[in-house]
């Protein structure tokens, strides 16, 4: 289901990224909602970026708190 939400995700920052660098380069003002949109994966990647380095900062300071399973599988 991640992967899913990751994918996602990802084309909407690539659409959103590419649609205004199409736009300033024809020099044309972007969409109200390219705009809303790009806020929205802002804001989104902000906070999971602190929520994300909060929990890790806390794992090396030694607090042990429960973790869901996916966070215990190992990345190779």
């Amino acid at each position: 289901m991640a992967e899913f939400f990751l994918s996602i995700y990802a084309m909407m920052a690539m659409f959103v990224l590419f649609a205004m660098r199409r736009n300033q380069r024809e020099q044309r003002p972007n969409p109200q909602m390219v705009t809303l949109v790009g806020w929205g994966l802002f804001s989104l990647s902000s906070t999971l970026a602190i929520l994300l380095g909060a929990v890790g900062l806390a794992l090396a300071m030694g607090l042990h708190m429960p973790l869901p399973a996916s966070f215990d599988a190992s990345l190779f």
